[in-house]
């Protein structure tokens, strides 16, 4: 058996066995329907047993025989039936603690038919107490802070019954008494030893995955950093290459547009590389939003280029996007001091290329870059087809 460290239940639980109610409501949520399932099984086995009793209650107190029957047939049997029905239908926690009535009932009612009885033999009915607090103790399983409350009643009772029965033999009494406590003692020690298991190994497996949830939530969250950009906050050519690696679009047919920063050497050389990283984070955003806006996908391929794919097959629509993605990034109207062209603000080039059946994806690059390069040569500020 592994050894649950005292680390792990520092703090978390009481002398009753009492867990954080959040970790009890964990627990519901594991092992709630076993733990139904097994009280159900364990109240029918247990009430077929207790009844065996009216067997033995006919020797030890014949002269009540009628009643002991009545009673554990007609008020003990009906309870435990009341609890089997409801043990699946109540809250948990109403559904533990009826089960101390219960068992009350199950521990008093044979100590309240020796009290009654005249029989010279209804002292050895005690030999009945220690049975059913094992039943109710270690078989149940009663929640500690219940069975505490049942072993420590049953045996107080127990206790002014015999010292209070008229006509109990008194060289029994030292005997019982010895035998009530230690026997009562053994069954509710069986149940803190069992609880105290259980209460700690959950909360030892509650920790371990508790640090796996952490442990994949953090891998989650540094796999999708590995896919971000760290500057402009969108995806980064490694994902670029996830994508293209998958197909654009359907039966890999798509649209890919690469884009170039016009001059944005000449804005970093004028304006600084703080200004020349606002402006990147700032065309990023545009063209991300652009790409979502279309159905398609944005990334920063590298430096001032960026990567565009869109999962279409028409020349028309694709001229179309280029064109307007040239406007778009025009329209942020961002000041650049420094085009040569006399432009007043940051503008783009964009080459764009078609999937062509069985190319890959490093010639489909190629082609949008050709055309890329085209663009700049015949003035930049516009997008043309490979």
């Amino acid at each position: 058996m592994s050894r649950v460290p005292k680390s792990i239940t520092k703090g978390r639980l009481d002398w009753l066995l009492r867990m954080p109610p959040q970790l009890e409501q964990a627990f519901e949520r594991d092992f709630g329907k076993s733990r139904v399932l097994h009280l159900r099984q364990v109240i029918i086995v247990g009430l077929i047993v207790y009844n065996i009793y009216n067997l033995t209650s006919l020797h030890l107190m014949a002269d009540i025989q009628p009643f002991t029957v009545a009673m554990r047939l007609l008020v003990l049997t009906p309870g435990a039936l009341l609890i089997f029905y409801l043990v699946p239908r109540v809250p948990a926690f109403w559904r533990e603690f009826m089960l101390l009535p219960g068992m009350l009932l199950g521990t008093l009612l044979p100590l309240y038919l020796l009290y009654s009885s005249n029989s010279p033999y209804a002292a050895y009915t005690v030999g009945e107490l220690p049975l059913v607090l094992l039943f109710g103790n270690m078989l149940l399983v009663m929640r500690f802070r219940y069975a505490l409350v049942m072993t420590t009643i049953t045996c107080l009772v127990a206790l002014w019954v015999i010292y209070n029965k008229p006509g109990f033999d008194p060289n029994l009494l030292f005997p019982m008494t010895v035998q009530i406590i230690t026997g009562l003692f053994f069954t509710l020690y069986g149940n803190w030893h069992m609880e105290r298991h259980r209460c700690r190994h959950y909360l030892a497996q509650y920790d371990a995955q508790t640090r796996a949830d952490r442990a994949e939530r953090i891998g989650d969250e540094m796999r999708d950093l590995s896919f971000i950009d760290t500057l402009t906050g969108i995806p980064n050519r490694r994902q670029i290459d996830e994508q293209l690696s998958g197909g654009i679009g359907r039966d890999g047919a798509g649209l890919l547009m690469m884009v170039d920063i016009d001059h944005f050497k000449v804005y970093n050389d004028r304006l600084g590389h703080l200004a020349g990283d606002d402006c990147l984070r700032r065309v990023a955003s545009a063209l991300q939003h652009f790409a979502v806006a279309h159905g398609g996908f944005a990334g920063r391929y590298g430096g001032e280029e960026f990567i565009l794919l869109f999962p279409l097959d028409s020349a028309i629509r694709a001229e179309f996007l280029a064109n307007g993605l040239v406007r778009a990034v025009e329209n942020l109207k961002i000041p650049h001091p420094g085009q040569p062209t006399g432009a007043l603000c940051v503008t783009v080039s964009v080459g764009y290329a078609l999937t062509a059946t069985g190319e890959s994806a490093e010639t489909l690059i190629a082609r949008a870059d050709q055309a890329l390069y085209a663009a700049k040569r015949l003035g930049r500020n516009q997008a043309m087809a490979a």
